[in-house]
């Protein structure tokens, strides 16, 4: 009975392995057919390739921005007095040195015409002291003294001539007149604001560049200028600032002076496009950005060979947001993956899917 016992737990023990045994090898070969499909996937990744070659790209880049005046500024009042007369108003367009009104200048005339009269006196002395001196009729404390009232009186007079000329209130520079603020009779003191003036014959225009960007322009460049008011119309301007340092957005201000015309005027607060030429006459071996499998910095294309690919490190320079440009690693006739990049390790197998 015993031997019986053990005669069945055997049969059971093998009976247990034998089905262990077969579920492994099933396993197994599941594992072996799966092994070999992921590996006859990765022997073929599909990708798309594109050609080295030498192109003459578009020689330039656009930038939208807007135009702000070259210079604004709001003209205070110099002396105190009362508005006698106003000359301009809002909208007026007036030249450099143009009177734009005038305050009560009857005590500033009247002081003027005094220190004129004081100075032609001791201008008068100085000469008579002076001949004096030279015959021993005067000492020299005597001339001495007559210079230094000569000097006070021509001190005086250049005082009360410019108290008499600030009495007019003048254009600094020409412009429009974009706001006033007083009436005729109105009481000034100093410092008072009277006009705001903002210079039309030229303007300004602000572009903001990438580094990339910055660093293919420089002061006294021509650029071509359209505004979105005159789409027909183009522009001349001309580089008259590049910042030396970015925002906080990395990217660096460029302002591009531009002479205004009598008609079609840009007026400051319009909105435009600056188109930055650029010489290269000269073929470019280029390939498209895309095509980088690292970074800019450290840049890598995958090179196809045959049915395979090399992981190839190149040397390159960007030249817009579309292409780079090659300086070393690669020559004219190369095959490179532009697409696919992300599945490949040097030496993948690939199938193309141009």
């Amino acid at each position: 009975m015993k031997l019986k016992k053990y005669i069945l737990s055997a049969s059971v023990i093998v009976a247990v392995i034998a089905i262990v045994a077969v579920r492994l090898i099933s396993n197994k070969q599941s594992f072996d057919k799966e092994l070999k499909m992921v590996s006859e996937s990765n022997t073929t990744v599909p990708v798309i390739t594109d050609t080295v070659r030498s192109e003459q790209l578009p020689a330039g880049f656009s930038v939208n921005g807007g135009f702000s005046p070259i210079q604004e500024t709001s003209i205070a009042a110099e002396v105190e007095g009362k508005i006698t007369s106003v000359n301009s108003k809002e909208g007026d367009r007036v030249a450099a040195g143009q009177v734009l009104a005038s305050i009560d200048n009857e005590i500033p005339a009247s002081q003027l015409e005094l220190a004129k009269f004081n100075l032609d006196k001791a201008e008068k002395d100085i000469k008579r002291f002076k001949e004096l001196s030279q015959g021993d009729a005067a000492t020299v404390q005597q001339y001495e003294a007559a210079r230094q009232s000569f000097e006070m009186a021509k001190s005086a007079y250049t005082a009360a001539k410019t108290e008499d000329k600030n009495t007019f209130i003048e254009a600094p520079f020409g412009g429009i007149i974009t706001k006033r603020y007083f009436d005729k009779g109105a009481y000034l003191s100093v410092g008072t604001p009277v006009y705001d003036i903002v210079e039309i014959d030229r303007v300004k225009f602000i572009a903001r560049l990438t580094v990339d960007e910055a660093g293919k322009v420089q002061k006294g460049q021509t650029v071509k200028l359209s505004v979105d008011a005159y789409p027909e119309v183009t522009y001349d301007g001309k580089i008259s600032a590049v910042t030396v340092k970015a925002d906080l957005s990395k990217r660096y201000d460029v302002e591009i002076e531009v002479e205004n015309r009598s008609e079609d005027i840009i007026k400051p607060g319009m909105y435009g496009v600056a188109t930055f030429i650029r010489n290269t006459e000269n073929q470019l071996l280029v390939i498209p950005r895309q095509a980088i499998a690292g970074s800019i910095k450290h840049p890598e294309v995958f090179l196809v060979k045959g049915n395979s690919v090399i992981l190839r490190k190149i040397v390159i320079t960007p030249f817009n947001d579309k292409y780079v440009v090659i300086k070393s690693g690669l020559k004219a006739g190369d095959v490179i993956v532009t697409s696919g990049q992300i599945s490949l390790v040097n030496g993948s197998k690939i199938k193309l899917n141009n």
